[in-house]
């Protein structure tokens, strides 16, 4: 790879414990900077876990490429919280209860053969088996700005910067961003709310990419080169249970307005 190569940030959300449709991501971005046409820098959006059957994969795999790429990060989603929270052993008995109702229980048993509410327990195996999981989810951001483009996992409170954002907003909140037209201080690259269409959408102040993975067996990245929104690349279970690769250019990702969040169709976050 020259020095000259040009860099390209792959923003990959909502991985939801699909290490398959994961792998198979990184190694198309492994590829392309084999071939020396990028540099890559690769920010997960969050929620890396639950779900889906294989969080601890999906760990191993991000912290992995974390070290691979230089100037890569992970923001911490809402459900990565809740394991944080876990593995430091403050988790509060509503986030407990909360955590499983959202899909912890298959994360909590992909770690470890204990009962739940062994929490103490299940959090000693992960600590054990898996010894770079806490750290990966202490370094964790809220939020990462690269040029015109602000990545974070749920969306930003309009009319606030980002220094003054809270972490609970920039991790949970919809209603007030997933309606707001106006243009924020950034662009905002963002996943935690299941788009409509299960493919990535392009709204006039905001990039959607939570494709909902562990239910479509899809998962999406936005490709950003030059500080421009250059393509999007996604893997896809078919039903033979094969995983393909495809790109699609920004103008084929349709552009789409606001409008009233569904709170029905949100609920479980």
């Amino acid at each position: 790879m020259t020095d000259d190569t040009q860099s390209e940030i792959y923003a990959i959300a909502d991985v939801h414990g699909r290490a398959d449709l994961l792998e198979v991501l990184l190694g198309h971005i492994a590829v392309a900077a084999g071939r020396g046409r990028v540099k890559p820098i690769v920010i997960f959006l969050g929620d890396l876990i639950d779900r889906g059957p294989c969080s601890p994969q999906v760990l191993d795999l991000v912290a992995s490429t974390l070290d691979l790429y230089p100037g890569s990060e992970l923001i911490l989603g809402n459900h990565d919280f809740y394991l944080g929270s876990l593995l430091r052993e403050d988790l509060s008995p509503e986030d407990a209860i909360n955590w499983m109702d959202w899909g912890g229980m298959a994360t909590v048993s992909a770690y470890s053969g204990r009962p739940v509410p062994d929490f103490r327990g299940i959090a000693k195996d992960i600590r054990e088996a898996f010894p770079r999981h806490a750290a990966l989810l202490d370094n964790a951001l809220t939020y990462k700005e690269i040029g015109r483009y602000c990545f974070v996992h749920a969306g930003v409170r309009p009319g606030l910067p980002l220094a003054a954002q809270t972490d609970y907003d920039l991790r949970w909140i919809r209603a007030g961003f997933l309606d707001h037209a106006d243009p924020f201080d950034h662009i905002v690259v963002h996943g935690h709310t299941i788009t409509n269409s299960l493919r990535p959408e392009v709204y006039n102040n905001r990039i959607a990419l939570d494709t909902g993975a562990y239910r479509s067996g899809r998962l999406s990245a936005a490709v950003i080169s030059q500080d421009k929104l250059s393509h999007f690349v996604c893997t896809k279970l078919n039903a033979a249970g094969d995983i393909s690769t495809e790109e699609w250019h920004a103008g084929d990702a349709a552009s789409r307005t606001p409008r009233p969040v569904d709170r029905a169709a949100v609920l479980g976050a």
